[in-house]
């Protein structure tokens, strides 16, 4: 029996299609495993943003001696004051201010280095427990709420000590670093 042409032309449409629609399945278990490595992904770039934002943002600006010893946002922060013309009793206001947040933030970023020290072992484990790395996603971002908020805290009580002039000259300063910076984005 000879299939005119036309249904030999879909019979050929039809196997193409059954083929294409076998290399689509997806079983469940690529599915999970698809699921596990993508949020092994986004909890590895969680852990290193994280990392970035705790060891850039927790030293906070402190006093002259701590120039030295408290890192590149302190250091900072003493030029903008000087670009400002900051008084003497601005900048023992600024740093009264941020010496009493320091403690907290260097407590906030120790329990974030442990966090990020157990969501490595959890992402390098024979075995990924999902939960597990959820669960440490979930605190590191808690942990990094808590010193989002007490840097917040020390940039609004600092910047209330400062007069609006003294501020919009700050806000010029920091936009010179063409927002490469760890007090804020660049204003326009």
């Amino acid at each position: 029996m000879q299939i005119e042409n036309g249904q030999d032309e879909q019979y050929e449409k039809n196997e193409k299609d059954e083929t294409q629609t076998e290399d689509k399945v997806v079983t469940p278990a690529g599915r999970a495993r698809r699921k596990v490595v993508f949020v092994s992904l986004a909890a590895l770039a969680l852990v290193g943003a994280g990392g970035w934002i705790s060891t850039a943002r927790a030293a906070g600006p402190g006093g002259d001696d701590a120039a030295e010893h408290e890192g590149m946002p302190m250091r900072r922060m003493h030029l903008i004051l000087d670009r400002v013309g900051a008084t003497a009793g601005q900048r023992d206001q600024i740093r009264a201010i941020w010496s009493g947040l320091r403690p907290q933030l260097r407590a906030e970023r120790a329990t974030h280095k442990g966090l990020r020290e157990q969501m490595v072992a959890a992402l390098t484990a024979q075995t990924i427990n999902a939960g597990e790395v959820e669960r440490l996603r979930k605190l590191t971002m808690a942990n990094t709420d808590k010193i989002s908020a007490l840097v917040t805290q020390g940039m609004v009580a600092s910047a209330q000590v400062l007069t609006p002039d003294q501020r919009k000259l700050a806000q010029q300063e920091i936009a010179k670093g063409g927002g490469h910076h760890h007090w804020g984005p660049a204003m326009p």
